[in-house]
């Protein structure tokens, strides 16, 4: 007997299959009350993953279509990290060690700068860096800071979306921290723990003077 598929599930794939679609044709495909996928669709959409659109009509109250967001696509299987891993290992059989590094450090002075920019409108490290953690959070990462006071701050990352290559190329660790110095020009950074060294989180240490 096959697993049960979840009615948000269930959702997400009509849509997927389907298209854009009304109340009514979503529920062509549901034995279920109308009320019982209207709350698990309303609960996809507060999520992100399925967009509303309201369409007026000339005589009679407007109606609304449905269709998946690109973060949607999260919910389906992929082979993304599979793929990028196999031409990092390709490159680098071909063109050497170097070329990997080179490539990475373009990537994260590519990052850097995007985040400068972003950063330079805050005045003070402790407004950068709750933005920096809003900033990385929203792009996969999970961040949290903490403030040990006298200007000092651990910034924690608990999920890397780059771990599996990490581990393959640590030198991205060393970037990464290298980025930091960047964007903190005036503080002490200090690399406390890593992820790919097995420990819970990333963790660096950003402090105004040596403790």
């Amino acid at each position: 007997m096959g697993k049960r598929i979840s009615t948000k599930d269930k959702i997400i794939r009509v849509l997927k299959e389907q298209g854009t679609l009304t109340m009514d044709a979503i529920m062509e495909n549901f034995a279920i009350s109308e009320t019982a996928v209207r709350k698990q669709l309303h609960t996809l959409v507060q999520e992100g993953f399925i967009e509303v659109q309201q369409h007026k009509k000339e005589i009679g109250r407007p109606y609304h279509t449905y269709s998946l967001t690109e973060q949607s696509q999260v919910r389906f299987p992929n082979r993304y990290k599979e793929l990028s891993l196999d031409l990092l290992h390709d490159l680098e059989e071909l063109q050497g060690n170097q070329l990997i590094s080179d490539l990475l450090k373009k990537q994260s002075t590519k990052e850097k700068e995007q985040l400068k920019k972003y950063l330079d409108k805050y005045s003070t490290t402790e407004e950068k860096i709750a933005a920096l953690k809003d900033l990385q959070n929203k792009s996969g990462y999970m961040f949290q800071v903490e403030n040990k006071g006298r200007g000092g701050f651990h910034l924690n990352n608990f999920h890397c979306p780059f771990l599996e290559v990490a581990k393959d190329y640590p030198v991205m660790c060393q970037h990464e921290k290298e980025m930091y110095e960047a964007l903190f020009p005036n503080q002490e950074i200090k690399t406390k723990s890593l992820l790919v060294d097995g420990e819970k989180c990333c963790q660096w240490r950003i402090a105004a003077t040596s403790e």
